[in-house]
């Protein structure tokens, strides 16, 4: 990782290096995508242990956010506490850092696997939580990137501590990310969150109004890894297909894949992962009492019993003779009863969404917020002609080839596929740590923030959102389809009206060979639209003139090179200075895949910390065309461009042609 202080790399400081002129590095517990956490002992004081978080950036937004919960917002015994701060290594320049309390345990999902508790040791681990979750709502503040690594176990018997609050929320904090979403880790997504990404994600200028539903139901999914050694729905997963399966799909319950889960558990540990958040636990005191009411459903042997099973290991022992160590073995996941959906089922599911879209238009949201967070307004949802016409004509075709039941088996998960297994070894390292950032794969570094690297989130499944289900037909729970879709096949196909039979065998074609290869579909561009509020102005004093053309590099790292990038989110920074813009801003935008173009709106200008609303758009200066031309290789999500691209200043973003 490079750094500002170029004679320092955080990532790599050697056992013995004294930060501070207090603090002796030990070893590196975990590096995440802001900072690198180390043990330290005080040099006052030999063998007291403590973690020091060391920023990579100077000036890092995430670790004074972190510092201030955890020195006013979030003081809880659970909580890790901060005992001292500072830079280095310059007092003034040197890079932040802050130490705290070093939790000697494993994350809470190692613990179950090591240690293998019983189920009432992790029942009371669980009600530890609730209550620790409980008390930071109550203080205003939201996790908001609750993992089974943020959980350390203090102590064999199971202490919960909470860590990492990076990327927590309070009152009046400033915003770390310029997209919907707050910084977080896929598999643990709410399905809301998810069905808001999916709504809103070419926006920059909504945000999702985080709630305590959010944190609770990634703790559901930390307890159910925990309990069964598996997440309910697999990170390894594509992220089409995982947010998929996060809206739509319900998990095998807990003691479908451990049958030693006492049953009440199971209902606890489900109702968590409810998908919509008001079937859940609305607090954590709620989700306590649930665990007290529990314990009493089952004798207490059957919480007496420990999680997994022992297994007996052959290993080595002195002079040759055979000795054997006993491990937890953990349960096979039960491909049986859950799949993940394919990839071409993915398609097909979003393709559903979207000629419900057409026979149902959503309804307008109910515009919410919570403090410190933009209300988010809606309208009814508007479906392209070239989609509306793709999504009938598939549907229709859908329906020729496979038949009522087949969509039953592909809506409800039977599609044949094997479930993958999640890895079996140790994730992370025992102690202390920052959780690393997972990228998205086949995607250009151009399409990430610098200052936010969330985990990110494919377009998939468009649901309603709570605010909108109220006036929405919902669907059938035992098959996954609209209750509309629960007609005789004839008649389904009567309402396509004017489809023609050459029209519905070329889909049924398409559709048969979908099985090896899915068709690739490019989203309809984007209309015309105004600049933001005030962005003709603040170029002006920024001596840009209109059409005035400004070299810019879509990748970091090296310069003038061949880069994949995907629709989506997009950095582009100029590569010297011009008028009033300096070199070392940047500019925040979307990028746009078209057939033989990639095109791209820029609207917030960052530079000096400062964001200035400002109107560019991909133009070619040589050829006169808007947008840039792809390269050879790629398809319709995934273009090949070169990476230094012009952006021209305008005053209004045109339709795309």
């Amino acid at each position: 990782m490079s750094s500002d202080n170029p004679q320092v790399n955080p990532d790599k400081l050697p056992p013995g290096t004294v930060v501070g002129c207090s603090w002796r590095l030990l070893e590196r517990l975990g590096a995440g995508g802001y900072g690198a956490v180390y043990k330290v002992e005080a040099l006052n004081d030999p063998g007291r242990y403590f973690a020091l978080k060391l920023s990579h950036h100077p000036y890092e937004p995430r670790s004074m956010r972190e510092l201030t919960l955890l020195m006013d917002k979030a003081v809880h015994p659970h909580i890790v506490a901060v005992h001292a701060c500072g830079r280095w290594p310059d007092v003034v320049t040197g890079h932040f850092y802050f130490v705290m309390d070093w939790v000697p345990g494993p994350p809470l999902h190692l613990w179950a696997d090591l240690h293998n508790p019983s189920f009432q040791q992790f029942a009371d681990t669980a009600r530890r939580m609730s209550l620790i979750l409980d008390a930071l709502h109550a203080m205003g503040v939201l996790h908001r990137d609750l993992k089974p690594e943020h959980i350390l176990m203090r102590g064999p018997q199971g202490d919960p501590v909470l860590i990492d609050l990076g990327s927590g929320d309070y009152t009046g904090a400033p915003t770390l990310t310029t997209g919907p979403l707050p910084p977080g880790t896929l598999h643990l997504r709410s399905p809301e969150s998810v069905r808001f990404h999916q709504r809103h994600w070419r926006r920059i200028d909504v945000r999702y109004a985080f709630a305590p539903t959010d944190d609770l139901y990634a703790l559901g999914v930390c307890l159910y890894r925990a309990v069964t050694g598996h997440y309910p729905f697999a990170p390894h997963w594509p992220p089409d297909v995982l947010c998929a399966a996060i809206v739509s799909q319900q998990p095998p319950a807990p003691s479908a894949v451990n049958p030693r889960v006492p049953p009440a558990l199971d209902g606890v540990i489900l109702r968590l992962l409810e998908k919509d958040p008001e079937q859940r636990f609305q607090t954590g005191a709620q989700l306590h009492e649930a665990l007290v009411t529990a314990l009493g459903q089952h004798p207490a042997e059957a919480w007496e019993t420990q999680v997994f099973e022992w297994h007996d290991v052959p290993r080595a022992a002195e002079e040759g003779a055979s000795a054997r160590s006993q491990r937890t073995r953990r349960p096979e996941w039960p491909t049986h009863t859950h799949r993940p959906p394919s990839v071409v089922r993915a398609k097909l599911l979003r393709l559903w969404a979207e000629l419900l879209g057409v026979l149902r238009p959503l309804p307008k949201p109910t515009p919410y917020a919570s403090p410190g967070k933009a209300v988010v307004e809606g309208s009814a949802r508007r479906v392209h002609p070239r989609r509306r016409q793709r999504a009938l004509v598939a549907a229709v075709g859908l329906v020729l080839v496979t038949g009522l039941g087949a969509l039953g088996a592909l809506a409800s998960g039977a599609w044949p596929h094997t479930t993958a297994q999640v890895r079996h070894e140790a994730t992370t390292s025992v102690g202390q740590k920052v959780a690393s950032i997972v990228e998205a794969p086949h995607t250009a570094p151009a399409a990430v923030p610098p200052e936010a690297r969330p985990t990110p989130v494919a377009v998939t499944v468009s649901v309603a959102t709570p605010q909108e289900a109220s006036s929405v037909k919902k669907t059938d729970l035992a098959s996954g389809l609209p209750p509309s879709a629960k007609q005789p096949q004839t008649s389904r196909v009567r309402s396509a009206g004017s489809m023609t039979r050459a029209a519905a065998a070329a889909v049924c074609t398409g559709l048969a060979s979908c099985a090896t290869t899915p068709p690739l579909m490019e989203p309809p561009l984007p209309p015309a639209e105004e600049c933001p509020p005030g962005a003709v102005a603040t170029m002006k004093k920024l001596d840009i003139s209109i059409e005035e053309s400004l070299l810019t590099e879509l990748s970091r790292g090296e310069k003038g090179i061949n880069l994949t990038v995907r629709e989506g989110r997009a950095i582009a920074a100029p590569v010297k200075s011009q008028g009033g813009i300096r070199y070392g801003s940047e500019m925040d935008g979307q990028l746009y895949i078209g057939s033989k173009r990639v095109y791209g709106r820029f609207t917030v200008l960052r530079m000096k910390g400062v964001q200035y609303p400002v109107c560019f758009e991909i133009y070619d200066d040589e050829t006169r065309l808007r947008g840039t031309a792809r390269e050879p290789g790629g398809d319709a999500q995934n273009a090949v461009i070169y990476s230094r691209v012009d952006v021209w200043a305008v005053t209004r973003f045109e339709r795309f042609e």
